[in-house]
């Protein structure tokens, strides 16, 4: 029997810098404990420092499971005159 993987993709931008990783889990559970843990840290305000969040699950044979993103950046501000 083969082993299966599965693979949380982790973006985050804090502070105006962007983080990534990439972590390798052996169940579908427990990459979903840490995708949603990760969401949860970071996402919807819950750090007031980070404004961009990026999370995926993939599996070694290159199904996504679940994917979130969520965007809190502000728009560029374009003077005018």
């Amino acid at each position: 029997m083969i082993e299966e993987k599965y693979f949380l993709m982790q973006i985050k931008r804090t502070n105006g810098t962007y983080e990534k990783g990439v972590v390798v889990k052996d169940t579908p559970d427990d990459a979903s404990q840490s995708y949603f843990a990760y969401l949860g840290a970071y996402a919807f305000g819950h750090d007031p420092n980070t404004d961009y969040v990026q999370c995926r699950i993939f599996g070694d044979n290159g199904a996504e499971y679940e994917s979130k993103i969520w965007d809190n950046r502000k728009p560029a501000q374009v003077e005018e005159g």
